[in-house]
């Protein structure tokens, strides 16, 4: 092998190795997340046609679009999509807003801290689906029941997001504030908020993906409303094509939030810096 191949493979593997690691472009990346939806619906709409799985198990894409015409035409569509948005928008918006000031109180001040910390590290935990039952005992099955169930769910990535955010601040930055600001607030408001605007969407993104889920489980076990509630009913008859067409209605609503999510963290990281 000549010098001058040798030579020409070592920069090829070069160029390589400076590729692993490094982000694709925008429009690559939405190429690519295009095509593998693609393919997934094309395996999916095969796999009924040639009935490879039960077709009342698995459905099809196509009877999926048809189920969702069908229900928008008649109105039922609408109505779920109307009672869920309410519901996730008012949970969410309570869920974001308090999150945020107990995430940023508790990371913050450390004797409350110290106080909090334990009971949001416990309440977390605790599987609090199973607290269903007895939010409807206390406020029965209307809708300040289904608000509670998603804030439930929603809020603690948000705080515990928030609280380690705030709490990893720079303490040489915060001294440096402190002899300009001088008050213990306005070093919080100005200084560890901003700094800690990524742990906050993250907390935010993950408090509105569980809080899609507390939607649905809201939905079915208090008051049968909504999107949840159409799932639910139309999984007990083995509808299948209304319960993708709900779990997808779900999807393409967690991933415009998140898209959402990131346009609005570049925007203030910009902003930060």
């Amino acid at each position: 092998m000549s010098q001058y191949t040798k030579s020409k493979r070592s920069a090829r593997w070069m160029r390589r190795a400076a590729l692993i690691g490094k982000p694709l472009p925008t429009s690559q990346r939405i190429g690519l997340g295009f095509i593998g939806i693609v393919v997934v619906l094309l395996v999916w709409q095969l796999t009924a046609t040639f009935k490879l799985a039960n077709p009342i198990l698995v459905s099809s894409p196509i009877k999926v679009v048809k189920t969702g015409f069908e229900l928008t035409n008649s109105g039922v569509l609408g109505t779920a999509v109307a009672s869920t948005g309410k519901l996730f928008l008012i949970s969410i918006s309570i869920s974001i807003v308090s999150g945020v000031l107990i995430g940023a109180v508790i990371g913050w001040y450390r004797m409350i801290n110290g106080l909090m910390d334990p009971l949001v590290s416990i309440a977390y935990a605790t599987p609090r689906i199973a607290l269903i039952p007895l939010i409807t005992v206390w406020f029965g099955i209307g809708f300040e029941a289904r608000v509670l169930i998603v804030w439930m769910l929603a809020v603690f990535p948000i705080i515990i997001n928030v609280a380690s955010g705030v709490g990893s601040i720079d303490r040489d930055l915060v001294e440096v504030s402190r002899s300009f600001l001088g008050k213990s607030t306005d070093i919080l408001r100005h200084v560890a908020i901003p700094g800690a605007v990524p742990a906050i969407v993250s907390g935010i993104r993950q408090g509105i993906l569980l809080g899609l889920i507390g939607v649905v489980v809201a939905e079915y076990f208090v008051g049968d409303t909504g999107v949840g509630g159409l799932i639910f009913n139309a999984g007990l008859v083995l509808n299948t094509g209304i319960v993708y067409l709900g779990a997808l209605v779900f999807a393409g609503t967690a991933l415009v939030l998140t898209m959402l999510l990131k346009m609005v963290e570049r925007r203030v990281d910009k902003w930060r810096v």
